[in-house]
C-alpha cells in the first residue's frame, strides 16, 4: 500500500495563517464566564472593574508568550507539566501534573455549575435544580466519552457561532448606547464595605481572569504557524486583545444600562440587553451562552480524563488511569474525575468553583513562566519557533504578579496552595520515593 507524501509546500499552506491562527485564539479563549461573573467582577470596585480588566489582559499576554517559548522545545503536547517535568525534574512535574489536572476538574465543575445556572436562568422553571441539573451533565457527558463518542465539527461550529454572535451583537449596540449611561461610571471607584483597594483589585482581577482561561492553547499554534517568529506575538496579541475589547464593552455595556443595579439580578448581561434591543436580548444572550456553554463541558468532559491519563502515560502514576476501553477512552481517569467532579458540585456555586479553578491554575502558569527562563539556560543552542523579547523581563514580571494577585485575593490561598502541594508531594514519596532519591 502506497503512502502519499506530503510536500514541504503542502505543509506549509496547512498550517494557520496570521488571520486563522489569531480566530483560533479568539475561539479558545472566549467562553461563557463573560456572561456569568459581571456582578463578581463588579461588586468590590463598581466600574473601576474595566481598568482591572486591561491590567489582567496584559497579564495574560505576559503567561501567554510564555507558554508560546516553552512550546517551541517540545514536539508533543502536554502543556505545563511536561515543561516542569524538562525544566525541574519529575518531583516538581509530577507536582505541577496532579495539580494540574485537579485544577482541570475545578474547571469542569464550575462548567457544569455554570450550565445549570444559565439553564435555570433560560428556563426559570428549573429554579432550584442547579445541583440535580449539573450532576445529570456531568454523568451524561461522562457517560458519551466512555462510548467513544467525540463532539462533532457541525456542534463545534455552532457552540463557536453561538457564543460569538451575542458577545459582538451586545458589543456593537454599547457603542451606541454608552453616552446615553455615562452617568452611572461615576464615582468611578465604589469599593465595597469593609473592601481595602488591594484586596478589591486582586478579587476582581481573579474573577476577571477567568474570562481569559484558555490562552494556554494558543502555545499550540506556534508550531504550526506559517512565519512563527513575527506572527505567533501577532496572534496572541492579536486574539486576546480583541478579546480583551469585546469583554471591556459588555461590563461597559452593562453598567452603562444597570449601573449598580447589576447587583440586583443574575442575568445582568441579558437585562442590559433588553434594555437596548428588547425582549429578544435576553434569549439572544441566555440561548447563545446555553450553546456555547454545553460545547466547553463536551469538550471538558474529553480533555479532563486525558489529563491525567497523560501523566500515567508517562510513568508518574499507576499504568491503571491510562488504562482504556475498546473505544479508546481512558475508563478509570473518566471515572476519578467526574467522581471528584460530582463532589465538588455539591460543595461549591459556581463563583466559587470558578475562583478556585483560577486560583489553583497558576500552578500551571508559574512553573512555566520560570521554565523559560530553565529552559534557556539548559538547551542555549536549541531554535525554538518564537522568544519572549526583553530576556527574563517578561517571565519574571509574570511570576510577580501572579502571586501578588493570588495573595491579595485571599492570603488563604497560600495555605490552600501548600496543602495541595504536601498532598501531592505525599503521594509523589510514596508512589516514587526510591527513584526520587536515586535521581
Amino acid at each position: 500500500m502506497e503512502s502519499k507524501k506530503i510536500s514541504a509546500k503542502e505543509r506549509e499552506e496547512a498550517k494557520f495563517s496570521l488571520g486563522g491562527a489569531t480566530l483560533y485564539g479568539i475561539n479558545a479563549v472566549i467562553g461563557s464566564g463573560i456572561f456569568l461573573l459581571p456582578r463578581s467582577i463588579y461588586k468590590d470596585l463598581g466600574p473601576a472593574s474595566i481598568a482591572v480588566m486591561f491590567g489582567t489582559a496584559v497579564l495574560t499576554i505576559m503567561l501567554a508568550v510564555c507558554f508560546a517559548e516553552v512550546s517551541g522545545y517540545f514536539d508533543k503536547n502536554g502543556g505545563a507539566f511536561q515543561y516542569s517535568k524538562k525544566a525541574f525534574g519529575d518531583f516538581i512535574g509530577f507536582n505541577v501534573g496532579i495539580l494540574g489536572w485537579m485544577v482541570t476538574i475545578f474547571a469542569w465543575a464550575a462548567m457544569a455549575a455554570g450550565f445549570a445556572k444559565i439553564f435555570i436562568i433560560t428556563f426559570p422553571a428549573f429554579e432550584g435544580w442547579n445541583i440535580p441539573i449539573s450532576i445529570g451533565l456531568v454523568l451524561m457527558l461522562s457517560l458519551m466519552n466512555i462510548a467513544g463518542l467525540k463532539t462533532s465539527k457541525v456542534l463545534t461550529l455552532t457552540a463557536t457561532i453561538a457564543k460569538l454572535i451575542p458577545i459582538v451583537a451586545f458589543s456593537v449596540c454599547t457603542i451606541f448606547f454608552l453616552k446615553g449611561g455615562l452617568s452611572n461610571f461615576t464615582p468611578f471607584v465604589q469599593l465595597s464595605p469593609g473592601q481595602n483597594l488591594f484586596g478589591a483589585i486582586s478579587g476582581t482581577a481573579v474573577y476577571i481572569f477567568y474570562g481569559f482561561i484558555g490562552f494556554e492553547t494558543l502555545s499550540i499554534v506556534a508550531g504550526e504557524m506559517r512565519n512563527p517568529e513575527k506572527n505567533v506575538p501577532r496572534a496572541i496579541l492579536g486574539s486576546i486583545s480583541i478579546v480583551s475589547v469585546l469583554y471591556m464593552l459588555i461590563i461597559g455595556g452593562t453598567i452603562a444600562m444597570l449601573g449598580s443595579g447589576i447587583m440586583d439580578t443574575d442575568a445582568p448581561v441579558q437585562e442590559a440587553f433588553v434594555k437596548m434591543v428588547g425582549p429578544v436580548g435576553a434569549w439572544m444572550v441566555s440561548i447563545g451562552a446555553l450553546i456555547s456553554i454545553t460545547g466547553l463541558n463536551m469538550g471538558e468532559s474529553i480533555m479532563v480524563p486525558r489529563f491525567g491519563a497523560a501523566i500515567a502515560k508517562e510513568g508518574l502514576l499507576p499504568a491503571a488511569i491510562a488504562k482504556e476501553n475498546q473505544n479508546a477512552a481512558p475508563v478509570v481517569a473518566i471515572a476519578i474525575s467526574s467522581s471528584i467532579a460530582l463532589v465538588l458540585l455539591l460543595t461549591g456555586s459556581f463563583e466559587t468553583l470558578a475562583g478556585l479553578s483560577v486560583v489553583f491554575r497558576f500552578f500551571q502558569y508559574i512553573p512555566t513562566a520560570l521554565a523559560v527562563l530553565k529552559l534557556r539556560k539548559m538547551e542555549p543552542d536549541t531554535k525554538v519557533t518564537f522568544r519572549v523579547p526583553f530576556g527574563p523581563i517578561i517571565p519574571i514580571l509574570a511570576v510577580v504578579i501572579s502571586l501578588v494577585m493570588i495573595v491579595g485575593d485571599n492570603p488563604m490561598n497560600v495555605v490552600y496552595g501548600i496543602i495541595g502541594v504536601i498532598i501531592s508531594s505525599t503521594i509523589y514519596y510514596l508512589m516514587h520515593g526510591r527513584k526520587g532519591q536515586a535521581h
